[in-house]
């Protein structure tokens, strides 16, 4: 019915080619058409908006990091309740601000053209910061009129797997290395350069929450608490129903589910989400693309060790966890009993990478 298991049918490298390949030209367009007003926002306005300004600037306070599954059901109606920080993605932004918790950190990771029009104009952001890099639509850089904290994105090229050389020549094999090193000299010598004055760079984990946690846990934040953080689909709903501006009125998307196939065989129409579906470790149904955000997470959780607790209810079954209910009752405090030592953390991931190894390209 569905493949079974956290597993992809490429390995990581090719499908992290595979996404630099798609984007690049618009990351590297986008780098220098925002250059002007990123650097006289940071040296000729001497505006504090990079990230190094902010770091360990808020040790030890409880963030709230969200993402758009359905498990978010949980935390809406308690979101005016939360007197701590909500990092979320700009297309969830507007669904919290309706619902009563406008999130200090909006992170914009997606260089999409649409984003401003889609997710910002029609909204007033004062009270919210705009977490972004360089490499972003050039139109949310700016037409954005608050506060903002800037990165750079960083993001290794390396070659996949054993190079062939018999039979070919150094030009064939120099072609061959060039085509995988793609964004070598942008990401890694270029950027750091031409962006000097921002300073920080946070690797790109494939999706905002990722990201998300990376940035909050270089500011101090902790322990980060997910929520909404499914990475699939529970009961077979698609995410949680965003709420937005249309014309100047507020309007509520309908609950969806995905198109799938029930254990009678028959098939149960909805969302196609064009990709393959398959069942998590836990028996969730989620995708290829979702479990390597997962598995981007527990490298994240490897690298920076930050005390994260999953409030959520989908495939990440690896972290401590707690109800969000409580987690709002108690502000984010007295819950160092899920805390985790650095070694504690290794292990933890160690033992997912173990499980999860790649299937063999056909």
């Amino acid at each position: 019915m569905y493949r079974q298991g956290e597993k992809a049918d490429q390995s990581q490298d090719v499908r992290n080619s595979g996404v630099l390949r798609s984007w690049f030209n618009r990351w590297a367009w986008a780098s220098y058409a925002n250059y002007d007003k990123i650097e006289k926002e940071l040296v000729r306005d001497k505006k504090n908006y990079s990230l190094v300004k902010h770091h360990q600037k808020h040790k030890g306070e409880p963030a709230i990091i969200v993402g758009a599954g359905i498990s978010l059901e949980k935390l809406i109606p308690l979101l005016r309740d939360w007197k701590g920080v909500i990092f979320t993605s700009e297309s969830m932004a507007s669904t919290l601000k309706y619902y009563g918790h406008q999130p200090e950190y909006i992170c914009l990771f997606d260089a999409n053209q649409t984003v401003w029009d889609l997710f910002f104009e029609g909204y007033h952001w004062k009270g919210s910061t705009l977490v972004t890099h360089p490499s972003v639509d050039v139109k949310a850089i700016e037409k954005w009129r608050y506060d903002k904290i800037y990165y750079i994105m960083m993001h290794f090229s390396r070659l996949q797997g054993k190079l062939e050389q018999e039979g070919k020549t150094i030009l064939e094999i120099e072609r061959v290395i060039k085509d995988q090193l793609l964004g070598f000299d942008f990401f890694e010598n270029i950027l750091p350069v031409v962006y000097s004055f921002i300073g920080a760079s946070i690797l790109n984990a494939g999706c905002v929450v990722n990201n998300a946690i990376e940035v909050a846990n270089f500011m101090g934040y902790g322990p980060l608490f997910l929520s909404g953080v499914d990475f699939g689909f529970k009961d077979w709903i698609h995410r949680y129903p965003q709420v937005k501006k249309v014309k100047g009125r507020w309007k509520k998307d309908d609950l969806r589910v995905v198109k799938h196939e029930d254990e009678n065989g028959e098939i149960v129409d909805g969302i196609d989400i064009s990709r393959e579906i398959i069942i998590g470790d836990n028996g969730m149904p989620t995708t290829d693309e979702m479990a390597e955000y997962k598995l981007a997470l527990m490298s994240v959780y490897k690298l920076d060790r930050p005390q994260l607790i999953d409030c959520s209810d989908g495939i990440i079954t690896e972290l401590p966890k707690a109800d969000i209910r409580e987690v709002v009752k108690q502000n984010g405090k007295g819950f160092e009993d899920r805390f985790k030592t650095d070694e504690e953390i290794i292990r933890c991931a160690d033992a997912y990478f173990d499980t999860r190894k790649t299937v063999p390209t056909q």
